[in-house]
């Protein structure tokens, strides 16, 4: 709500907070786990990146003593960079839900079929809590 209407910080994260509670939806966020898959990615990706590090380091003809040092910074490098750019996917992710908790009539107007997919798969994981 910070960037949509220009509220502060705070008074954004009360106002979400306020918004999924009145909805019932305190549930659906603490059970978010967008993050967590996301942090997934990024320690893949460092991963791989850790493994070209190594053969890189084997190509250049440096040492096993080299390995875990080229590992380490490639990891890093990709964890890092990789964590960046999840960071913009999970804050996208996150506006989608805030708008549609406050609107969801509207998405409903102007996309009908992404409306009616969402709505479907909520029901499926919160039948309980999701009353659209």
């Amino acid at each position: 709500m910070q960037g949509l209407y220009g509220y502060s910080f705070v008074e954004s994260g009360k106002n979400v907070f306020t918004l999924f509670k009145s909805r019932g939806w305190t549930t659906i966020i603490t059970d978010n786990l967008i993050g967590n898959v996301l942090f997934m990615v990024s320690a893949g990706v460092g991963l791989i990146t850790g493994l070209i590090g190594i053969l890189l380091a084997n190509m250049k003809g440096l040492g096993a003593e080299f390995a875990g040092g080229a590992f380490g910074v490639g990891f890093i490098v990709g964890l890092v960079l990789t964590s960046v750019l999840m960071g913009v996917v999970e804050s996208a992710v996150n506006t989608v839900i805030v708008c549609y908790a406050e609107a969801p009539n509207e998405f409903q107007q102007n996309h009908p079929e992404l409306s009616n997919a969402m709505r479907e798969k909520w029901r499926q994981a919160w039948p309980v809590e999701f009353r659209y």
